[in-house]
């Protein structure tokens, strides 16, 4: 990894440039505020740097690169990412000075310091980008003059469930920069592992705040509907494509084919149904099908999906439309609580109405009716 010539000056006192102190960033207002956390960041990760070197870390190993990843981590989450970035520059550029070539000097970096400087960056986009997010979302929360019980459930929610795949990525990458030193080299089979359990995990990610996203327009008012008359075949297929496999291969569709249209918007509708279906696939046993079937009423058309998990109990069935609330038995199944939100939302934006049910031999039964105009 990190080529070093000259580990055995480590003895010299290390030299950095020095940087003034800076108060704290709420401290102060206008451009020298908005500077602050770049200048905190950058500060950190030389300090961090020189204690690491001072402490006896003169070999480039894991235990010179893994608190760089911290720290650009502790950036992207702390001031988002803007100073991640420049804590990211900070790494690389404090790696060069002193484990890179001669100590003390700057040299070109190898491929290896690149790949180093690509992750730092990459893990400095990816959560600073959800911390931006984040920010957005209570913003927005505040403007809209949401109540004290829904911010708190809202950072509650946020710290639990994004720290899931946060620790995953970490892991992945922290275990991939390490391969190429004492640790030993990992496999091509191993490293797509690694890889593919980053990838998955930031897509989750990617739903979580997208989730949180789409309650946020909904409280707002701002997701407007589209209504033309549609097909509720053609809402499926839609929900069943974003979802993809397993769980897409894992319905059982029966739609009479007769079904009058139906005025909607397709596009937000599908994404109701999609979290209806995802919301059963969660809860129900490996193997299982899910059931999802339509019929009409006298002035309604009523599309239901069915699943075999454990059922909702007869006290929680009124409640779990609400936003962040779970069942007790949902512990560890992922998810925040806001996906049969949403879904209410959208169908109650329709003039429609969502319920929920026991089903006769285990499990639930989620229905949603639409108005035929």
């Amino acid at each position: 990894m990190l080529a070093n010539r000259a580990a055995g000056r480590a003895s010299e006192p290390a030299r950095i440039p020095t940087i003034p102190v800076l108060r704290r960033a709420r401290t102060l207002g206008g451009a020298a505020g908005t500077a602050v956390p770049y200048a905190v960041s950058i500060i950190f990760v030389v300090v961090l740097g020189t204690a690491l070197w001072k402490s006896g870390i003169t070999q480039p190993n894991i235990f010179s690169t893994v608190p760089f990843i911290l720290a650009v981590q502790i950036a992207a989450f702390a001031w988002g990412r803007g100073p991640a970035i420049a804590a990211a520059v900070a790494s690389a550029a404090i790696s060069d000075w002193y484990w890179i070539g001669p100590p003390y000097q700057f040299d070109l970096p190898t491929p290896p310091e690149w790949l180093l400087f690509a992750t730092l960056l990459g893990i400095a986009l990816a959560l600073g980008t959800v911390t931006d997010r984040m920010r957005l979302v209570r913003q927005q929360a505040r403007d809209l003059a949401t109540s004290e019980q829904l911010q708190r459930a809202l950072l509650n929610s946020i710290s639990h469930d994004l720290r899931t795949p946060l620790t995953a990525i970490m892991g992945s990458l922290s275990t991939l920069l390490a391969e190429e030193g004492p640790v030993g080299r990992i496999d091509a089979r191993a490293r797509k592992e690694l890889l593919s359990i980053a990838y998955d995990r930031a897509k989750m990610l990617d739903w979580l705040v997208g989730q949180i996203l789409d309650m946020t327009k909904l409280e707002a008012g701002v997701m407007r509907i589209q209504a033309e008359p549609g097909r509720l075949q053609t809402v499926v297929r839609l929900a069943l494509r974003s979802l993809g496999d397993p769980v897409g291969t894992g319905c059982r569709i029966t739609i009479p084919s007769d079904l009058p249209l139906v005025p909607m918007d397709s596009v937000l509708l599908a994404h109701a149904v999609r979290n209806m279906i995802d919301n059963a696939a969660r809860h129900s046993p490996a193997g299982s099908v899910i059931e999802v079937d339509a019929a009409r009423s006298t002035r309604e058309v009523v599309l239901s999906v069915a699943d075999r998990g454990p059922g909702i109990p007869e006290a929680d069935l009124e409640h779990v439309f609400e936003k962040f609330y779970q069942v007790a038995a949902d512990a560890g199944r992922g998810g925040m609580g806001l996906g049969l939100a949403i879904a209410k939302g959208i169908v109650e934006a329709h003039g429609g109405r969502i319920w929920a049910e026991r089903r006769e031999g285990g499990g639930t039964v989620v229905r949603l009716a639409l108005p035929l105009g």
